[in-house]
């Protein structure tokens, strides 16, 4: 089953990348464009010129298009992988409890948590920026930061998630599951004030500008998790129903 499911997110993965691609090339390209405009025009010096004059290795046209399409790919094909592992998983661990559930109610679950929790979260936290907003001197500690407030969150999602299904036998489902939520939101809340906060944004950039680039980076994010959620909604009962003869022979012995 893990082998079908981890070729499920790879494709899930691929879809959503492609569909994610288009989206940000229609909706985030213009906004860079507009900001790395904005980052000459504001530029000036002998330091400036000199880097005007520096040939570029690759292209404008060819990062934006060849190289944006290959990174969405490739990271939303990662996602997607990670998703069938996180899972198969928890799949494991219903089945193990004999808890019973629609798989296709836990992939659309696994989908919406995976969004707030390894995007909504970082992104409301430190929202993304398009270039010539942030000080250079300051992108090592906000990298730092926003990697270990995804590590931090994802770790407190899945200790939230154990002990909600730990308590669901003695509580019930539902107050279970807002116990859970109301742990995660707690703990990561406390997390993220232990975190230095940046307030870089030079003066003068357009606020309409930087706030549309935030909310399509989101809307991007959630176009991702929503692909890989209902791709496995909607593919996940046949893979599952699919049982080769060595699984067969595995469980009947």
């Amino acid at each position: 089953m893990e082998k079908r499911l981890i070729g499920l997110g790879l494709g899930a993965g691929a879809l959503a990348g492609i569909l994610t691609y288009g989206f940000a090339r229609i909706q985030i390209t213009p906004l860079i464009d507009v900001a790395i405009g904005m980052e000459g025009a504001h530029t000036h010096g002998p330091v400036a010129e000199a880097h005007e004059h520096e040939p570029e290795v690759f292209s404008r046209a060819i990062q934006e298009n060849i190289g944006a399409a290959v990174g969405s790919v490739m990271s939303a094909v990662i996602m997607g992988a990670l998703f069938a592992v996180a899972l198969a998983v928890l799949l494991s661990m219903l089945r193990n409890r004999r808890l019973p559930a629609d798989p296709r109610t836990v992939a659309a679950l696994t989908a919406a948590g995976a969004f707030c929790v390894v995007s909504a979260v970082p992104l409301l936290t430190y929202p993304a920026s398009p270039p010539g907003v942030g000080d250079d001197a300051t992108v090592g500690a906000r990298t730092t930061a926003y990697l270990v407030l995804i590590t931090g969150s994802v770790a407190i999602a899945c200790a939230a998630l154990a002990v909600g299904l730990a308590l669901r036998t003695r509580i019930g489902g539902w107050p279970s599951a807002v116990t859970a939520a109301v742990g995660y939101l707690v703990a990561v809340t406390l997390l993220v004030s232990a975190l230095p906060s940046f307030d870089e944004t030079p003066h003068g950039f357009p606020a309409d500008v930087l706030a549309d680039f935030r909310l399509a980076s989101l809307t991007n994010q959630a176009l991702l998790w929503l692909v890989i959620g209902a791709t496995f909604a909607c593919l996940l009962p046949r893979a599952l129903r699919t049982v080769t003869p060595e699984e067969y022979l595995r469980a009947h012995r």
